[in-house]
């Protein structure tokens, strides 16, 4: 009976871990999209909190000029991160380069 009970809030924790991926998206108004597309997968530990990545934007896009970054799981970086109880829990970065509009 509580080995149940302790199975289906179990299986309900992880498919709410699932269901709520985190997104961050950041866009800059004055700018439009280019077609160079930078896609990275990178590691970070703890659900995020360990692993710091740092990008020179210049070296990435013509003049440094960055569109949009987003960071966000897929749904197997999402299952990774939820069998290991958030200790491994990889992210997708992409960097969509711009063209500046005057």
């Amino acid at each position: 009976m509580i080995r149940t009970q302790f199975l289906f809030y179990f299986l309900v924790l992880i498919m709410i871990i699932l269901l709520s991926a985190c997104k961050v998206q950041v866009r800059y108004p004055s700018e439009f999209p280019s077609k160079t597309v930078i896609t990275n997968e990178e590691i970070f530990w703890f659900w995020g909190l360990v692993g710091e990545k740092k990008y020179e934007v210049y070296d990435l896009c013509p003049q440094g000029r960055v569109y949009e970054v987003r960071v966000y799981n897929t749904m197997m970086q999402s299952t990774y991160t939820a069998l290991s109880l958030g200790i491994f829990s990889p992210r997708t970065v992409t960097i969509v380069c711009s063209i500046r509009g005057e």
